[in-house]
C-alpha cells in the first residue's frame, strides 16, 4: 500500500466513513457534529464507456477501482476521452436535509442518483462536435429518507489536460454545505477584490508618477492574480457565473494567460525597483519564456499547453530566486526599501510553492488548503504597501519641515519688510528734527533779508553762519544716509574714542540760529578730556533729539545747560530744560512705546514725536541707555548712559560677532 493510499483511507477512518468494493458507509456518521464528508474512497471506473442506471441493473458490468479524481492523474489513463464513474454510499436512517458537492468536473459530466438524472454540466456526448464544457461546481441534494444512494457520473473531456474529477466530491447537511460555500465565496471575492483595488491603485500611482514604472508592473501582477481568483474551481467561479454561455477554453486561457504573463511582470517589477543592483540580461530570459509559453496558450487547447504547466512553475520558481538575489543585493548596498522588500518576498514564497506543489503534473499531492495564491500576493503587498506609506509619511515630513522652512523666511521677509518700513518712518522722524530746523533757521533769515529788515552788512554778517549751517546740515545729511543704509543692512555700532566735550559743541552749534530765535542759551558744561567708547552717530543722532526737543519745550530766554558726570560703570551725559516738562501720561508712554502722539512746543513748533523712542533704542543697541526725569511745567532732565567700556558690555554687538563667527 503507497504512502497516498494510506492517507487517503487514514482520512476515510477519521471521518466515520469505511469503503470496500466502492461502497462507501457513513451509517455511523453525526453529520450535525462532523460536518461535510469527503466521498474519498475508491470508485468504479469504466473507461470510454458512457454507462446509464439501466447498464447496471443485470450487474454484469465489470470496471476498476479508482480514486476521485484527474483519471489520468491516479491511474494511466489519457487526458482526453470519456468514462463513468459509480460509488454507492450508505447513510444514517432518518436522515434529512444532506447533499452532495462536486468542487468542479473536467470538462463535461452528467450525474444520477439512484437511478434518476440530477444534473448535467455542458454536453456529454462522444461526439466532440457537440461536445461542450463548462466550468463551475455542482450540488446535488440528496433525496429524504434514503439510506442508501448509487451515485453514477459520466464524465467527457476533449479539452482539459485533467480528465475528471478537479476535485473530490463530498456530501453532508445542505445548510453546513451552503454556509461554506458562501464563506468560500466571500473569502475568494475578498482576495478578488483586494487585489483588482490594489490594481487600481498602483496603476494610479503609475500615471502620476510617470518614472515610476515598477507600479505598472506591479498592477500588472495584481490583475493577473485577481482574474486567476475568479476564474479557478478553487475559488466562486465568480466570472464564469456571471459569463454562463462564455466556453469554458476562454476562461481557462485567461487563467493561464495570467499565470504565464507573471513570469514576466515580476522580474520586470524587481528590474525596475532596484534597476541599479538587478541584473538586466536575466529580465530578457523570463520576457521569452513568458512570451512563448502565452503564445502557447494562444494557439492550442487546453490540454496541449496545460501539460506545460510545470514549465510555468520552474520559471516562477526562478523569478523569485531573481527577485532574492536583486533584493539582497541592493540591501547590501544599504537600500533599506530592499530590506523590506527581501522580507516580503521570503514571506510570501511558501504560499506560492504550495500553489506549485499543489497543482504540479510531476505528482499528485493533495493540498487541501485553498487561496495560497491570492495570500501569497496579499501578504507582500502589505509589504509594498508599508514602503509607500512610509514613504509618503516621510514625504509629509519634509514637506511639513519646508512649509515651516518658508513660514520662517516669509517671518524673516516681514521683519525685513517691517524694519525697511520703519527705517522709512525713522529717516522721516530725523529729518523733521535734525534737518528740519536748520533750514527754517536760514529760510527765515532769507525772509527777514528780503523783506528788507536787515542791512546788506548785516546780511554778509549772517552768510557766514548761513554757510556754517549749511556745511553743518550737508553733514548731517551724510550721517542720515550713513545710518540708513545701516539700518536696511542690519545695524552695527561702530566704536570709537569719541570727547564728549567736543561732540556737544558741534552738536549745539547745529542749533545756534534756533535758538537765538527764542532768544535760548545752551551752555556746554562738559569738561575737558571727558573720552568715551561708543557709537558717533548714535550720540550725534542722541543730542540732535535732547536738544532739539529742549529748545522746542523752552520758554524764550530760558537756559539749557548739558552737562556730564563720571560714575564706576558709566558716563552720564544730562540735557536739561526748565520749560514745560511731561506729564505722569506722557512719561509713561515714553518708556513703553516706539512712538508717541506729537506734541506742540512753546511756540507752536511741530515734530513727529518718534525722537525719544529712537534714540533709547538706538543707545541700548550699543549698550547704553536714555532716561527720562521730568516734572510738568517746571523741565525736563534727559540723561545719556554711556558704558565705560561699551565694546565689552554691548550684547547687541556679541550677538554679532557670534553670528558672524558661526
Amino acid at each position: 500500500m503507497d504512502l497516498k493510499l494510506s492517507f487517503l483511507l487514514l482520512a476515510i477512518t477519521f471521518n466515520g466513513a469505511f469503503a470496500q468494493n466502492s461502497e462507501v458507509d457513513l451509517t455511523h456518521v453525526d453529520f450535525d457534529q462532523h460536518g461535510m464528508q469527503p466521498i474519498s474512497a475508491k470508485w468504479q471506473f469504466y473507461w470510454n464507456r458512457l454507462l446509464t442506471p439501466e447498464d447496471f441493473v443485470d450487474g454484469n458490468q465489470q470496471g476498476e477501482l479508482i480514486f476521485p479524481g484527474g483519471w489520468n492523474r491516479v491511474s494511466d489513463y489519457p487526458s482526453l476521452g470519456f468514462a463513468t464513474y459509480r460509488t454507492k454510499i450508505k447513510l444514517p436512517p432518518q436522515t434529512k436535509g444532506l447533499s452532495i458537492y462536486f468542487p468542479a468536473i473536467n470538462s463535461a459530466a452528467r450525474i444520477w442518483i439512484n437511478g434518476e438524472k440530477v444534473a448535467e454540466n455542458g454536453n456529454v456526448t462522444t461526439d466532440k462536435q457537440f461536445y461542450r464544457s463548462k466550468l463551475t461546481g455542482i450540488v446535488l441534494a440528496v433525496p429524504p429518507k434514503v439510506t442508501d444512494l448509487d451515485l453514477i457520473v459520466q464524465v467527457v473531456n476533449y479539452t482539459s489536460f485533467v480528465g475528471g474529477f478537479s476535485g473530490v466530491p463530498e456530501l453532508g447537511n445542505t445548510s453546513a454545505l451552503m454556509l461554506r460555500l458562501n464563506q468560500t465565496q466571500g473569502i475568494n471575492n475578498f482576495f478578488a477584490g483586494s487585489l483588482m483595488a490594489m490594481f487600481i491603485y498602483q496603476l494610479i500611482l503609475y500615471s502620476l508618477f510617470q518614472r515610476g514604472k515598477s507600479y505598472l508592473w506591479l498592477a500588472l501582477i495584481c490583475l493577473g492574480v485577481a482574474l486567476r481568483a475568479m476564474i479557478v474551481y478553487g475559488g466562486s467561479f465568480l466570472l464564469p457565473n456571471l459569463f454562463p454561455y462564455v466556453p469554458w477554453e476562454i476562461w481557462k486561457k485567461i487563467e493561464f494567460e495570467s499565470v504565464y504573463a507573471i513570469i514576466a511582470f515580476f522580474p520586470l517589477y524587481i528590474a525596475k525597483l532596484f534597476q541599479h543592483e538587478a541584473p538586466q540580461w536575466p529580465t530578457k530570459f523570463f520576457v521569452t519564456i513568458s512570451i512563448l509559453l502565452c503564445l502557447l496558450v494562444l494557439v492550442t487547447p487546453h490540454y496541449v499547453y496545460g501539460k506545460f504547466l510545470d514549465v510555468g512553475h520552474a520559471a516562477l520558481i526562478l523569478t523569485f530566486l531573481y527577485a532574492l538575489y536583486s533584493a539582497g543585493k541592493a540591501r547590501g548596498s544599504g537600500n533599506e526599501d530592499a530590506r523590506i522588500i527581501f522580507i516580503g518576498i521570503m514571506v510570501a514564497f511558501p504560499f506560492i510553492a504550495l500553489e506549485i506543489i499543489k497543482n504540479s503534473l510531476l505528482h499528485n499531492v493533495n493540498i487541501p488548503l485553498m487561496h495560497l495564491v491570492e495570500t501569497g500576493v496579499l501578504v507582500f503587498l502589505l509589504f509594498q504597501v508599508y514602503l509607500l506609506a512610509n514613504h509618503f509619511a516621510n514625504s509629509f515630513k519634509n514637506l511639513e519641515q519646508l512649509n515651516q522652512s518658508l513660514e520662517k523666511m516669509v517671518d524673516e521677509r516681514t521683519e525685513q519688510l517691517t524694519t525697511a518700513n520703519n527705517v522709512k518712518e525713522r529717516l522721516l522722524s530725523i529729518v523733521s528734527h535734525d534737518i528740519k530746523s536748520p533750514l527754517n533757521s536760514l529760510r527765515g533769515i532769507l525772509n527777514t533779508y528780503n523783506q528788507k529788515s536787515i542791512t546788506a552788512e548785516e546780511f554778509k554778517y549772517y552768510s557766514k553762519r548761513i554757510e556754517d549751517d549749511l556745511t553743518k546740515t550737508s553733514r548731517l545729511v551724510d550721517n542720515i544716509l550713513l545710518w540708513t543704509a545701516n539700518q536696511l543692512r542690519g545695524a552695527k555700532p561702530k566704536f570709537e574714542r569719541i570727547d564728549l566735550k567736543e561732540i556737544v559743541k558741534e552738536n549745539i552749534e547745529l542749533f545756534e540760529t534756533i535758538a537765538s530765535s527764542k532768544k535760548l542759551s545752551i551752555k556746554n558744561e562738559l569738561s575737558k578730556n571727558h573720552w568715551v567708547n561708543f557709537d558717533r552717530n548714535i550720540l550725534n543722532l542722541t543730542l540732535r533729539n535732547l536738544i532739539s526737543n529742549a529748545i522746542k519745550f523752552s520758554h524764550e530766554e530760558d537756559d539749557i545747560v548739558i552737562h556730564s558726570e563720571v560714575t564706576e560703570k558709566a558716563s552720564l551725559i544730562r540735557v536739561i530744560d526748565f520749560g514745560v516738562g511731561m506729564s505722569n501720561e506722557v512719561l509713561k508712554t515714553l518708556q513703553g512705546s516706539q512712538a508717541m502722539k506729537s506734541a506742540e512746543g512753546t511756540n507752536n513748533e511741530t515734530g513727529t514725536g518718534l525722537g525719544l523712542s529712537f534714540c533709547r533704542e538706538y543707545l541700548q543697541m550699543a549698550g547704553g541707555d536714555l532716561e527720562i526725569d521730568s516734572t510738568f511745567g517746571k523741565g525736563s532732565t534727559l540723561t545719556i548712559s554711556v558704558p565705560q567700556k561699551a565694546f565689552q558690555t554691548n550684547s547687541f554687538a556679541a550677538r554679532v560677532a557670534a553670528h558672524e563667527a558661526a
